[in-house]
């Protein structure tokens, strides 16, 4: 998904800048000089992905002194974002590009950036995705404008959430609102969406559906170091896996909670569920079915970390 929304924030865009290097190569390290590595970006057909490699560029070109260097990448990168069809995509990288322009002190050419990615995020039918481009925007408003704006923008993305009904879309626009609150220092509101979030899963009847949306917001919570209600929500999400009562949907869904519980660092607790659902898939009369879920179970027994 959208997970680290703000993907070179503060220790981000410094360990772009770290990552810089002059305008020569550097052989010692194999690093490419920044005339070859603007060179390889250009050569890419996907104007999103190469306005995105321009503006890190550019980014550390400034940061490495090359201060006429950026502004030309930067600026072959602002004509590649004018260009990107998908308004998704041309949000998230204007966005991106506001971020790095805020970074560099450019505030001109941030709230420029900003408003583009504005514009595009309020042409994305669907909901959901307008609601992702909306928290992404109001986390570079706040580097870029004022907090008072980017909160207003997420308030009007919570708008658009409280219509969402779907068992796995509404959960994740809600983490992603709850993330940018969170990355513009707000955390009483993360805490509350988090909390919305968290009874809208507990309402789901199907449990097969409010399995997974707990484990997602249990994911965000964990992603925003909220480690103890985690915890918390990872074992209701668990609790509502064991009570599903189809033994191959049980044993499916638990080894999905595994890769999530995983991925959020609980490493132990994904092989202890996993274990959970081995026991549950050698019960499955069906010996196709059976085999199906043993066969999933034991490659993610192999596949996911155990330290």
């Amino acid at each position: 998904m959208f997970r680290g929304g703000l993907a070179f924030l503060g220790i981000g865009l410094i360990g772009l800048a770290l990552g810089g290097c002059s305008g020569k190569s550097d052989s010692a390290s194999g690093k490419l000089s920044f005339r070859e590595q603007i060179a390889r970006a250009q050569g890419e057909t996907d104007p999103a992905y190469r306005a995105r490699r321009l503006i890190v560029i550019g980014y550390r070109q400034d940061k490495a002194a090359d201060r006429a260097g950026a502004v030309e990448t930067l600026k072959s990168a602002w004509k590649d974002c004018g260009v990107i069809s998908d308004a998704a995509a041309r949000s998230n990288v204007w966005s991106l590009m506001a971020e790095a322009h805020a970074g560099l002190r450019n505030r001109s050419e941030a709230r420029r950036a900003v408003a583009e990615a504005l514009t595009a995020a309020e042409k994305i039918e669907s909901d959901e995705g307008k609601i992702v481009a909306l928290a992404r925007v109001a986390e570079v408003q706040y580097l870029a404008v004022d907090r008072m704006t980017a909160e207003s923008t997420l308030q009007s993305a919570e708008k658009l959430a409280e219509k969402i009904d779907d068992p796995q879309g509404k959960p994740l626009v809600m983490c992603a609102i709850a993330e940018a609150y969170w990355n513009i220092n707000q955390k009483d509101q993360a805490e509350r969406v988090l909390g919305a979030a968290l009874d809208f899963a507990n309402s789901l009847a199907n449990l097969k559906k409010r399995c997974p949306a707990l484990a997602e917001i249990a994911a965000e919570e964990a992603n925003l170091g909220r480690r103890e209600a985690a915890t918390r929500t990872f074992e209701l999400s668990l609790e509502s896996a064991r009570g599903i009562k189809d033994l191959y949907a049980r044993a499916y869904v638990m080894g999905e909670l595994a890769k999530k519980l995983s991925a959020a660092g609980f490493r132990a607790k994904a092989h202890e569920v996993l274990n959970q659902a081995e026991s549950e898939a050698a019960k499955i009369p069906q010996p196709d079915l059976q085999r199906q879920a043993l066969e999933k179970i034991r490659v993610l027994m192999s596949k996911l970390p155990k330290g």
